[in-house]
């Protein structure tokens, strides 16, 4: 029998855990003091090892007025898995997602459910909201604020958290998270921009996220592995997301420099610890898609020092400086011998997280 409309839940939360019952507690607990009732909670436990499974048992137990949780556990399949899983049992008019070692403060999803139907001038309500957040990194906090009206904030943050979406935008263009190991965010965010409407940005949710130095991200993800080609990620997400034309709320130039600055990102990242011969490899296959899909990039207007506009000088600089060192043929050098310094750090890295 299908849902009453009247019942549904305003708000899903997507939570996908995987061994996290050391912060579950603190996570959910967030949700639970939130402001705004309404709310249903999709935890999906990915094949946990440790205690989440029961951990999630007894908070569902605890659940308090206007906040329904479903915990469902599947085997161990990834963090997309389980994201789309919990995507497909949503039945909420917003979407949201909360990683399992974050925290949300309490006005956190009132505050973005007022910005996603807060018109008050008879225009169209967005199709997203998206915010800056708090980044707590041993112990130190740091505000990362968007500016609302450079253009360029829609394009800083690329997780999924720390903004909200309409599951009608989702659902009506068969948007889910593409099974990668590299940057499943960036694809998800931009295959879901590309058929927005209206985005609205604001300075702050207040979104705690909380940066794990020992993470997959921060360690493994320094050594190249073709399970992480940025190349397959990115031909997907071509292929996937809305062609951008005037209607849409992406600029070409600036999804352009974005796509740039990923693939020297990603290149940099790699070199900390891969092979000269893997890392020259990357260059050749990153480079070789960038000129077949953006055959003028060399020639983009954002790839300059002081551009694009809202932007950090530091990554301005990285950016320009790698691809003017591209055009003079030199950044596939840099990076090779980058690479010999990382590979060791990386070797040293593997035997301490052995011991």
């Amino acid at each position: 029998m299908p849902d009453n409309a009247d019942s549904l839940p305003t708000v899903t939360i997507v939570m996908p855990v995987y061994n996290g019952e050391c912060c579950l507690n603190d996570s959910i607990g967030d949700i639970f003091a939130q402001s705004y009732r309404n709310i249903e909670l999709i935890a999906v436990n990915d094949g946990s090892s440790d205690d989440s499974g029961e951990i999630l048992a007894k908070l569902c137990e605890k659940q308090p007025e206007g906040i329904e949780i479903k915990a469902v556990t599947q085997i161990n399949s990834g963090i997309c898995s389980a994201r789309n899983r919990g995507l497909d049992l949503a039945r909420g008019r917003y979407i949201a997602f909360m990683d399992q070692d974050d925290r949300m403060p309490e006005d956190y999803v009132m505050h973005l459910v007022k910005e996603m139907e807060g018109t008050e001038d008879g225009s169209a309500k967005p199709d997203a909201v998206i915010g800056g957040n708090v980044e707590m990194r041993k112990g130190l906090r740091t505000n990362r604020d968007l500016e609302p009206d450079m253009t360029w904030s829609l394009y800083r943050n690329n997780a999924p958290w720390g903004r909200m979406f309409r599951r009608t935008v989702i659902e009506e263009n068969h948007i889910r998270f593409y099974d990668t190991r590299i940057s499943e965010d960036f694809y998800f965010n931009f295959v879901y921009l590309s058929f927005c409407r209206k985005v609205k940005v604001v300075a702050q949710t207040g979104y705690v996220w909380r940066i794990d130095e020992r993470s997959e991200s921060h360690s493994g993800m320094r050594r190249y592995s073709p399970e992480r080609d940025v190349t397959e990620m990115l031909g997907r997400l071509l292929a996937d997301m809305r062609t951008i034309d005037d209607s849409s709320v992406l600029d070409k130039e600036l999804f352009e420099y974005l796509i740039i600055k990923h693939i020297v990102w990603y290149l940099l990242f790699i070199s900390e610890g891969s092979s000269s011969r893997d890392v020259r490899e990357a260059y050749d296959r990153a480079f070789g898609w960038l000129k077949s899909n953006f055959p003028d990039y060399r020639h983009n207007s954002q790839v300059r020092w002081g551009k694009p506009e809202g932007e950090s000088a530091g990554v301005r600089h990285i950016v320009t400086i790698a691809v003017m060192m591209q055009k003079m043929n030199l950044f596939k050098p840099f990076l090779a011998l980058r690479s010999i310094r990382g590979s060791k750090e990386g070797q040293c890295y593997d035997r301490q997280s052995d011991k």
